[in-house]
């Protein structure tokens, strides 16, 4: 018994005598929750599952994916940052995470979460019905500019989303006069351009570039710094005289409060998992950019995101 006590002693004492970093590299000997704040199916969580794929093979330890939509985001966001901040719960997301926080559908704001690492993003392209007179971004903003002569364009959103912001994002460099039409999301927007309710839309490539192949819609300018590969013939906004860069950029967080060696954790494995040249094609081929940002130069940068968002929110949506 005696002996039994002494071993006991001994053990309690080499575990609480062990540094830190040993006991942190039993993280993670469970499950972890991945909370995608979307319903199943869309491109956020499908990008969501991919990069959970190989997250989990390299990390050693299954990640299940919950969707939780609502809110714009918000309800999912929200659970996520509430959590036990134990690295057990985790969050992937994008600019919706933002614009339900510009607007306050979000009460508990990105303060609520500590950001891992943003793993890639969309680039945005703005299109018009084939036939369309639009043929450049200039025309559109003639087109949508205060004073115009012709009636209002009619722009796809859904009222306080991303594309929402992204439009108000695109318009930014005039004074506008415009109708947006509540279409809803990416797949409601492609649709209703299609059937001609909509005189433009704005979209990710990879939800449109089925439609732009087959002539059905046109690209009139690409929103990013670079022509995007598989639209090599459409010129940015930058290169027709306008400096307007928006994307959707896929973001992992974890609840503010979790312990930064293992969120320095989760961000090792998550640059390994986007380092990853199959990966990256395997992303590349859905027409998804892999671009990795961690440490400071994403905390930096979403700052910056949420900044612009709710300066666009307080001009043109709260109280409008």
């Amino acid at each position: 018994m005696l002996r039994t006590t002494l071993a006991a002693m001994a053990a309690a004492t080499m575990l609480f005598s062990a540094p830190i970093g040993a006991l942190a590299e039993s993280y993670p000997d469970k499950p972890i929750k991945v909370i995608v704040p979307n319903g199943a199916g869309g491109s956020t969580d499908i990008t969501s599952r991919l990069v959970a794929k190989e997250f989990s093979e390299k990390l050693g330890q299954n990640l299940a994916i919950v969707n939780m939509g609502g809110g714009g985001t918000a309800i999912g966001a929200m659970e996520a940052a509430k959590s036990a901040p134990d690295g057990y719960t985790l969050l992937s997301t994008h600019e919706a995470f933002l614009t339900s926080s510009a607007l306050g559908v979000n009460t508990l704001g990105p303060k609520s979460v500590k950001p891992i690492a943003q793993v890639a993003k969309e680039v945005i392209v703005l299109t018009v019905p084939k036939g369309s007179e639009i043929t450049s971004l200039a025309e559109f903003y003639e087109a949508a500019m205060e004073g115009h002569s012709d009636a209002n364009l009619n722009l796809g959103v859904s009222p306080g989303a991303a594309n929402h912001f992204f439009f108000l994002n695109v318009l930014s460099p005039i004074d506008h006069d415009v109708t947006f039409i509540p279409t809803g999301g990416g797949a409601k927007t492609l649709k209703a351009l299609l059937g001609g309710t909509i005189d433009a839309g704005v979209f990710a490539v990879s939800e449109s570039i089925q439609a732009i192949r087959s002539g059905d819609i046109v690209p009139i300018a690409l929103f990013d710094k670079n022509r995007h590969a598989d639209l090599p013939d459409t010129r940015t906004a930058s290169e027709q005289g306008h400096d307007v860069n928006v994307g959707l950029h896929y973001v992992w967080y974890a609840p503010a409060e979790t312990p930064d060696e293992r969120v320095a954790k989760l961000a090792s494995v998550l640059t390994e998992v986007i380092s990853d040249e199959a990966f990256r094609n395997t992303l590349v081929e859905r027409s998804i950019t892999p671009e990795l940002i961690t440490g400071s130069d994403l905390t930096a940068a979403l700052d910056a995101r949420f900044t612009e968002t709710k300066a666009l929110a307080e001009k043109y949506v709260v109280g409008n």
